[in-house]
């Protein structure tokens, strides 16, 4: 029976990489439009899809503490407008994978916020993963230290994946006392608030067909989300993420194939370190 409800998660968590990888698909498409639009869409078709199924007794929103809640959806609703906003500056491969080495920032905010201690070979693994990191962020600029190396939005998206890490701190914190529909219900009306302004002072010009592919990118984003909810129902959170990190393979994958992306050996030792790192650091939680 046990492993039954672990073969079930992974099913879950598997597709919810799959579904992820699509939205990522469809926003590298919708480059076109700002990203401002693209998130808030996001936000609004989560919020109609999470109302609805609340309306029909399907799940339920219980809401305990507002002042995290409130503080998990601003952080999270910056960092997925910036994972948007990189995807359309960077390509689609190399933004998620920096936007995915978040468990590594989870990581060190754990340790600060929540005190919690960090083994000898996890802090290696922090610090291959900044080595990963300045490859893929030196790859476009060729500087040689970090600074010179690192351009305007290699920067932010680096910045989008600190934000991550500390949204994944605070939903863990929040899983105490909330359920899981009332976290992401949180990113989506804070994120609504957020970016209904900024979405409407750029001007841009969507169309019918970009009308249906902000459409898509909203279900695809919330059916991802849910999956993924589902997914960590029957497996521990360290296993779930572990399955996650199938999105920025797949990605990267076809970021090169599909989108035609530019990819160097460098950028791909960086991939890889990075990744690898995340996959050290994630399986060590079950361990420190």
């Amino acid at each position: 029976m046990k492993e039954n409800k672990i073969g079930r998660g992974a099913v879950l968590m598997v597709s919810a990489s799959v579904v992820f990888c699509l939205m990522s698909g469809l926003v590298k498409s919708a480059s076109d439009i700002d990203s401002y639009k693209i998130t808030l869409f996001r936000f609004i078709i989560g919020l109609g899809l999470l109302s609805t199924a609340a309306m029909f007794g399907w799940i339920k929103l219980t809401f305990s503490h507002g002042p995290f809640l409130f503080l998990r959806g601003l952080i999270g609703g910056i960092a997925v407008f910036i994972f948007y906003l990189s995807i359309s500056k960077l390509g689609l491969g190399k933004a998620t994978v920096i936007s995915y080495s978040f468990p590594i920032f989870g990581s060190i905010c754990s340790v600060i916020f929540l005190k919690e201690k960090i083994k000898l070979f996890k802090a290696v693994a922090i610090v291959m993963a900044f080595c990963g990191i300045y490859l893929l962020v030196a790859d476009a600029n060729g500087g040689f230290s970090f600074w010179q190396s690192l351009g305007k939005y290699e920067a932010i998206s680096v910045f989008g994946a600190v934000l991550g890490g500390l949204a994944v701190v605070l939903i863990k914190k929040l899983h105490d006392t909330d359920s899981a529909y009332a976290i992401f219900f949180a990113q989506c009306a804070v994120g609504l608030w957020l970016l209904i302004i900024p979405a409407n002072i750029v001007p841009c010009s969507i169309g019918y067909k970009g009308g249906i592919l902000l459409l898509c990118i909203g279900i695809a984003a919330t059916v991802g989300q849910l999956l993924m909810t589902q997914g960590f129902r029957y497996v521990p959170v360290s296993t779930g993420s572990l399955l996650m990190m199938l999105t920025p393979v797949l990605n990267y994958l076809i970021g090169v194939t599909i989108f035609n992306e530019a990819i160097s050996v460098r950028s791909i030792f960086g991939t890889a370190i990075v990744l690898g790192s995340c996959v050290v650091v994630l399986s060590a939680k079950d361990k420190s």
